[in-house]
């Protein structure tokens, strides 16, 4: 039978991942026969680019963020925060104007299956409307941990980000649509099946699941259809640097100078991708190419090392190569990603660490040059990371092990299948 699938990627700032993930997901249900399209949300150009429908929705839809400084450091301790802060749903109007708006989306589609990725209103209006849910997710979306996304953080999350709490509005309006309390925030993320693109080994998820099945799936992203006239990564004997710091709507122009000039007179061959909202002005080094959107398979391949923000997606993927890498994050998901799949595995490095004072305040260390008061990590620092990792070959060595690991993860899963299960009356039993 033929499935009508509606997805709803995050769409309140971040980068791709969460779209991507989509995209991933829905290629291979287009690909089984499965009718596809996607809420306007997440980065509407990826989903037109790979062929699917988006449909309208109301103005205030979700955006990615304008080009506009950001602060050097995004300290969200769980996905209350994000909820909250990114998106303002502690606001009951705003919360129920956008379950409104997707119960609509949802009418006017009449899709069999619901697919979100840190979506909270449509899973909301899609168990209103008796659809069952596909949650893609990072284990940190859905962890019971305290401090889920900043595990070292000695201190409550609204003491960084003192927004009030989005955990009322969620009960009360979940209250309303008649689908009883909500406890946690993280419980809105669990779907009649939860797909994780990980795997337990690198990322558990503490405790049972809150509903239906969880599954560990390996890496999902999606590459694009790059233009002919892009920039390949360059042939080159020389050891390979591959740089890729987010699609640029979060990372500010000073962090990108400072890779560009860490890499500058080295014997290294650098490939860049700079990302949707790459507007040029920079000083690039000869020995540096910049691409923009590149999707990651091709660099990846082509790379020795990996310079990277921690972004889940482009962590994984570099896993999955079997590439070690030089993380500098810009947000806590992206340090905890550095600190649990890149340190603690040991292939690669973490160039940033925050600490909690009592008082709700960071402090920075850089990996070489100590406690930093600067806002990003300079770019000494980048070049010690990556003539560190370029000068012992145990870094991709235990990257290969894990990039073999994810590889028999991903080849053994069926991601329609899964999906498809969610439909299924044992799946409903176990909510």
């Amino acid at each position: 039978m033929t499935e009508r699938v509606l997805f709803f990627p995050w769409g309140w700032g971040g980068g791709a991942a969460y779209t991507g993930r989509c995209l991933a997901l829905a290629s291979a249900l287009a690909e089984a026969g499965d009718e596809v399209a996607f809420a306007d949300c997440g980065i509407n150009a990826m989903v037109r680019e790979a062929g699917f429908p988006v449909l309208e929705s109301e103005p205030e839809a979700p955006r990615p963020p304008d080009r506009h400084p950001m602060p050097p450091y995004l300290p969200f301790a769980d996905v209350e925060r994000v909820f909250a802060v990114a998106a303002t749903y502690h606001r009951a109007e705003r919360v129920q104007r956008r379950v409104a708006a997707d119960a609509r989306l949802i009418e006017a589609y009449r899709p069999t299956l619901v697919v979100i990725d840190m979506c909270p209103t449509a899973a909301l209006a899609a168990r209103a409307a008796g659809i069952p849910v596909v949650s893609l997710a990072d284990a940190d979306f859905i962890t019971p941990r305290a401090n889920g996304w900043m595990p070292w953080s000695t201190v409550a999350p609204r003491d960084l980000l003192p927004h009030p709490s989005s955990l009322p509005v969620w009960d009360r309006v979940s209250r309303e649509l008649g689908l009883g309390p909500v406890a946690r925030a993280e419980h809105l993320l669990w779907g009649e099946v939860t797909l994780v693109s990980s795997l337990s080994d690198l990322e558990p998820v503490d405790g049972s699941p809150h509903r239906g099945a969880l599954h560990f799936v390996g890496p999902m992203y999606w590459n694009p259809v790059v233009a002919s006239d892009a920039p390949a990564p360059p042939r080159t004997d020389r050891p390979k640097v591959y740089v890729t710091i987010g699609s640029g709507g979060t990372v500010g122009r000073q962090a990108l100078q400072n890779v560009l000039d860490a890499c500058a007179d080295q014997p290294w061959s650098v490939y860049v991708s700079s990302g949707f909202a790459f507007e040029g002005g920079l000083a690039v080094p000869d020995n540096v190419v910049v691409a923009g959107f590149t999707g990651l398979d091709t660099p990846l391949e082509w790379a020795d090392v990996v310079v990277d923000h921690g972004g889940s997606a482009t962590v994984l993927a570099t896993l999955l190569h079997g590439k070690p890498q030089v993380v500098m994050p810009f947000m806590s998901e992206q340090e905890m990603n550095g600190r649990q799949l890149v340190e603690d595995t040991g292939s690669g490095v973490l160039l940033r660490t925050s600490e909690t004072t009592p008082y709700g305040r960071l402090t920075f260390s850089d990996r070489y040059a100590g406690p930093s008061d600067q806002p990003c990590v300079g770019a000494d620092d980048v070049r010690k990371g990556i003539a560190e990792v370029l000068g012992d070959p145990a870094f991709t060595q235990r990257a290969a092990h894990w990039g073999a690991r994810l590889r028999e993860c991903r080849e053994a899963t069926d991601l329609v299948a899964l999906a498809h299960s969610a439909l299924s009356p044992v799946t409903e039993a176990g909510r």
